[in-house]
């Protein structure tokens, strides 16, 4: 749920990166979104799609950006997203999207340290940030990914907690 919340909140937003577990587990919610829609549309208007026309309406500007950013992430231009809307290959260029692998580590739309904790599948910690860098730069580069959605605030005080602790000793 919280890849699907992480798109919504990005509404507009077509530059950086996403991966692709985001990518899937957004357009699974949107799936359910639109069956239960579906059911609703039976139920109340005989099938006339109102209440699954506006689901599909309200996530079209993010379905889109998130395609963008998921080309982004495997470094390919966001424009060939538009090889979605051609009848006949559109659903194979969005399966074949939806499975291309990322770009380890930064590339020209972003930086690959974004999206870590969703392709490991772990968390980050503290100790996980670059070593070198100065609590001050711990803590910017914490902030970047609470910014980007790759962590979410939970995730963001605790981490400010452990460097907060490492610049006590």
């Amino acid at each position: 749920m919280s890849a699907y919340s992480n798109a919504m909140s990005r509404y507009f937003g077509f530059s950086g990166r996403s991966t692709r577990a985001q990518f899937w587990y957004y357009h699974l919610v949107l799936l359910g979104l639109a069956v239960v829609g579906i059911i609703i549309d039976a139920a109340i208007s005989g099938g006339q799609p109102l209440v699954s026309a506006l689901i599909v309406i309200a996530h079209y500007i993010p379905s889109l950006a998130i395609t963008v950013r998921r080309l982004h992430d495997a470094d390919i231009s966001g424009w060939m997203a538009l090889l979605c809307l051609v009848p006949g290959i559109g659903v194979i260029a969005f399966i074949l999207y939806g499975c291309l692998a990322s770009t380890p580590g930064p590339n020209r739309f972003g930086h690959g340290d974004q999206v870590a904790p969703y392709s490991t599948g772990r968390a980050p910690t503290a100790a996980s940030l670059p070593s070198a860098a100065s609590n001050l730069d711990r803590l910017d580069k914490l902030a970047s990914l609470r910014a980007s959605g790759a962590i979410s605030d939970d995730e963001f005080q605790r981490m400010k907690s452990e460097v907060l602790a490492i610049g006590a000793r």
